[in-house]
């Protein structure tokens, strides 16, 4: 094999890993039927995969909705899709110190007393030395965006019902 062969090989190779490790918004679940609500599987679920399940007590899906957008803003987030009626809003965030791809999905899912939250980030797969670098945090920065929303924007009359207790 030439030498030019075999460069063009690695750099197909290459190409295919890195690709093959973006983290993408088609890679989330697309509604809130797909997410996985389930309390079990939360913090680091998989390789730069964080998930979080809150419960907003008292909390309707629509204010839940407005504020998943808004925490995912805050996050420094870009909301590339949102569609109530699938009850998800997915960001994306630019390149970080650690990452250099990072998506996000909110999901909402209203119950009897108010509505559930599931929180998905997933970050781009690196094979670099220092191993998965994505920053844990997203979520509760996410949620921390949607409470703020919640307790000041909202149309919610008394702030101290105890939503996120």
């Amino acid at each position: 094999m030439r030498p030019s062969h075999i460069v063009s090989l690695l750099s197909v190779f290459t190409l295919s890993l890195l690709i093959s490790g973006c983290a993408s918004v088609a890679s989330l679940p697309q509604s809130a039927e797909e997410a996985n609500f389930s309390t079990a599987d939360e913090g680091r679920t998989g390789w730069s995969k964080y998930e979080e399940v809150y419960f907003l007590k008292g909390v309707d899906r629509r204010t839940a909705y407005l504020a998943a957008k808004e925490g995912l803003a805050t996050a420094g987030f870009t909301i590339k899709k949102a569609n109530y009626e699938k009850g998800m809003a997915i960001g994306e965030h630019g390149m970080t110190a650690y990452d250099w791809n990072v998506v996000a999905g909110v999901y909402m899912r209203e119950e009897k007393k108010g509505t559930s939250v599931k929180v998905h980030v997933q970050g781009s797969k690196d094979v670099g030395f220092l191993g998965d670098m994505t920053a844990d945090s997203w979520p509760q920065k996410i949620f921390k965006g949607m409470k703020e929303y919640i307790l000041t924007e909202s149309l919610i009359e008394d702030a101290n019902k105890k939503h996120f207790e």
